[in-house]
């Protein structure tokens, strides 16, 4: 069954952004997983700060998503991540 990740990023420094945007996306793609929206969100109701950015993909399954997540040649990138960005990230099932 197909799922979303939704992550939000709020930078605490971007110098990881350029090698994570070369490296990740053939990793995504080899997880069967693709980029379905990118960007700095419009907030249209609520309260509280918005994050820098959202990014929205779509992957084959949970499994194949959690494969991803927990792959040794990502490990690097998500390091860098983690220290260069206060990130949350959600799976959500399709209907």
């Amino acid at each position: 069954m197909t799922v979303y990740l939704v992550v939000e990023l709020t930078y605490l420094d971007e110098g990881w952004r350029a090698d994570y945007g070369r490296a990740v996306p053939p990793m995504v793609a080899a997880a069967g997983g693709r980029y379905l929206a990118a960007g700095a969100p419009d907030v249209l109701e609520g309260e509280g700060d918005a994050p820098d950015r959202v990014v929205i993909f779509d992957f084959p399954s949970a499994q194949a998503l959690k494969g991803f997540l927990a792959s040794p040649d990502y490990q690097p990138y998500a390091q860098s991540r983690q220290a260069g960005a206060n990130t949350r990230m959600y799976l959500i099932d399709a209907l």
